[in-house]
């Protein structure tokens, strides 16, 4: 269907006369003033989103609450150009202008501005969710941002900024109630003792998942060639898990320290891990962190600042690959796996911000990351036959005493880096931002990664940005060395590279309207995939360097205050991209995606949040040779009850109201036929107290 039949906006943009920068101000605020339009991702330092060097996004914790999201992927839902998909193990996978990779290793996620992306499968650590109750405000940056950030910033940045006691009124208690039995309950305080401000964050919560059924897995398509009725489907999806989460948060004059731990506990398996159904099967991540910063300098012109961070992930998995009676009943109690490892990544860095060059703000650091795999244990039940194919091994023995290598080998790697920008605002409406970042990588050698951005504020409503940027995405040590039933590591990888042109303009009608058009273009080389032969039974996928990927497209966006009371929001995105390993689009993605929303405040206690996200059709991957996959529309609702002194507030959601079969691609078409049935209609309920 046309796009413009499904979310219709009008952009039109102008031109104006020469501003006055006292004229940009008022219209769009100062840092002094709390505008909830700053944005400190694009440079390193705050400043507004209309001046940025960048094309990003600020959601703030009032708009969250508004759509009544319980975790990180319910917020994002508003970004243009960003869609949150699966991978195999029903993990959340942040989609960017269509760069789409299994396990999220093309955007960069950042805590507080520290990364949190895991060295094992490049992406965030697996299983990772993130709940919303201690966010203060998300910033995205959608486009390359490895000149500041450095590694995985290739489709864009995410940054969660976790509240502080600044940020925190007292104490806070809330618990929340939904589908598929899911419920928890988190706790918020804030508060100054001696010079310290303080800030403490807990919450536990749990789900035993949606279990939508699978038709027919990588088991039913071993059946058909054994002659075997081993498989599992069709059969429900495994997705229960437990999480808790804990955050500290300590502030004095000069210093600041934050730490926190993510459990990710009896997380199902998905689709499996083989895209073969285990019911049974389970893991668990743990994730600590912790970063500390102290203010060396604060002069009139220089501001000097050390950086330390640290973390860590511990991963124990409880695995049944293949089902009981597999491969022609070889395995009576099936194909088993156990493994757990470690990763520990420790960062140490010095940032200076030096102000002594009239109309200059220069930026500067350098740095080491230390990443490391370490205790790696693994016992399966098979050793790996002719073309991958597992043979029966007994019982659950370590696979050193089988003379089998581990899933994955203990490696460590080190990152040197340096970085310079420059922000020369060389005229009163034109910034001119040049920055170059510098990587060296023990175990791939040196990477450099350039950007350029030209801001034109040519009238004090219209904003034009030009944008070229540069960024990489080292190959993580799964690609790099994994030796599994699933995965096959190469270690003559070299890291993916992008680059990216945009271009960018704003206008702000009035104080009630706005509208925006994004435009970008990007190059991808040395594209790092898995390649499978689909005609040789469970063999497992081979990581290449493929040919490159090269894509296009725009993001429309507009914001009208239609009364006092009622606030319209709306954007529409628009990609496509071409393998040129096939001539042909890389699939998966979709190629256009609109997303609207209504803000209405009903009464001052009352408020009514409903929101539409449709996702056009996907094209498959070359080589697979189904229908394309359909386009889908969710429809969301929150109502918002809010006592009129404030102490307390309670939201009722739905979501999927129109229970729509919303479908996400698999990945693998011999193995999963069926693509993955996303959840369908479930109410959410959630309370809040506060107490002074």
């Amino acid at each position: 269907m046309n796009a413009a039949r499904q979310l219709p906006i009008v952009l039109l943009l102008a031109t104006h006369a020469v501003f006055a920068e006292e004229d940009l101000e008022a219209i769009y605020g100062t840092e002094e003033q709390g505008s909830e339009e700053i944005i400190s991702l694009a440079t390193g330092y705050s400043q507004p989103l209309v001046r940025a060097p960048a094309i990003a996004t600020v959601i703030t914790a009032e708009e969250i609450e508004k759509r009544g999201a319980l975790t990180l992927a319910d917020a994002l839902i508003s970004v243009p150009g960003l869609l949150v998909s699966t991978a195999r193990g029903l993990s959340d996978v942040f989609v960017i202008r269509g760069l789409f990779r299994e396990f999220n290793a093309q955007v960069l996620l950042l805590i507080d501005g520290f990364p949190i992306n895991d060295t094992v499968y490049g992406g965030r650590p697996q299983a990772w969710s993130m709940p919303v109750h201690d966010i203060a405000r998300i910033e995205i940056m959608r486009g390359p941002g490895s000149a500041l950030y450095g590694a995985d910033a290739i489709a864009g940045v995410i940054n969660v900024i976790t509240k502080t006691a600044g940020s925190v009124q007292g104490v806070e208690m809330g618990a929340y109630a939904g589908r598929f039995d899911t419920y928890g309950g988190w706790f918020l305080g804030g508060d100054r003792w001696e010079d310290i401000d303080l800030a403490l964050y807990l919450e536990a919560g749990t789900t035993s998942g949606y279990q939508k059924i699978i038709g027919a897995d990588d088991q039913t398509r071993l059946d058909h060639l054994l002659g075997t009725t081993a498989s599992r489907a069709p059969g429900a999806l495994n997705t229960q898990r437990d999480d808790l989460n804990a955050r500290l948060s300590l502030k004095g004059a000069r210093w600041q320290f934050q730490a926190g731990y993510q459990g990710f506990l009896n997380v199902g398996t998905g689709v499996g891990t083989t895209l073969a159904l285990d019911p049974d099967g389970d893991f668990s991540v743990e994730l600590i962190n912790a970063d500390f910063t102290y203010h060396l300098l604060n002069s009139d012109v220089w501001t000097v600042e050390a950086q330390f961070s640290y973390l860590g992930t511990t991963t124990r998995a409880n695995l049944t690959p293949y089902p009981p009676g597999a491969f022609a009943g070889l395995f009576p109690a099936g194909v088993q796996d156990r493994f757990q490892f470690r990763t520990d990544q420790e960062r140490a860095g010095l940032t200076a911000m030096y102000e002594g060059i009239r109309n200059h703000r220069v930026r500067m650091g350098a740095g080491i990351n230390a990443a490391a795999v370490s205790d790696v244990e693994e016992q399966r039940n098979f050793v790996t036959g002719p073309n991958g194919i597992p043979l029966p091994a007994g019982r659950l023995t370590d696979v050193r005493a089988l003379g089998e290598p581990l899933f994955i080998s203990e490696q460590d790697r080190t990152d040197l880096y340096g970085f310079l920008q420059d922000e020369w605002r060389f005229a009163p409406d034109w910034t001119l931002t040049a920055g170059v970042r510098i990587d060296h990588y023990s175990d791939f050698g040196t990477t450099v990664n350039p950007r350029l951005s030209l801001v034109w504020n040519v009238s004090p409503r219209l904003t034009a940005k030009l944008l070229y940027g540069r960024a990489f995405r080292a190959p993580s040590f799964t690609e790099l060395y994994s030796n599994n039933a699933a995965l096959l590591g190469n270690s003559d990888l070299k890291p993916e590279t992008i680059n990216t042109v945009e271009l960018g303009l704003t206008q702000h009608w009035n104080p009630r309207l706005w509208t925006g058009i994004n435009l970008f273009a990007y190059d991808l080389d040395q594209h790092i995939r898995g390649e499978r032969n689909s005609n040789t039974p469970a063999e497992p996928s081979r990581v290449v360097n493929a040919a490159g990927i090269r894509g296009y497209g725009l993001e429309l966006e507009a914001g009208y205050q239609l009364t006092p009371a009622l606030n319209l929001a709306a954007n529409y995105a628009f990609q496509t991209a071409e393998d040129q390993a096939f001539d042909a689009s890389p699939g998966l993605a979709p190629e256009q995606q609109g997303y609207g929303e209504l803000n209405w405040r009903i009464t001052p206690d009352w408020s009514l949040n409903t929101y539409l996200k449709w996702v056009g059709e996907r094209a498959r991957p070359p080589g697979d040779e189904r229908d394309a996959l359909d386009d889908y529309t969710l429809v969301g609702a929150t109502l918002r009850r809010t006592a009129p002194n404030g102490d307390w507030d309670v939201r009722f959601s739905v979501q999927n109201l129109l229970n729509t079969d919303a479908r996400e691609p698999s990945l693998y078409p011999a193995s999963l036929p069926d693509d993955i049935p996303l959840p369908g209609r479930g109410f959410t309920m959630q309370w809040r107290w506060r107490f002074q």
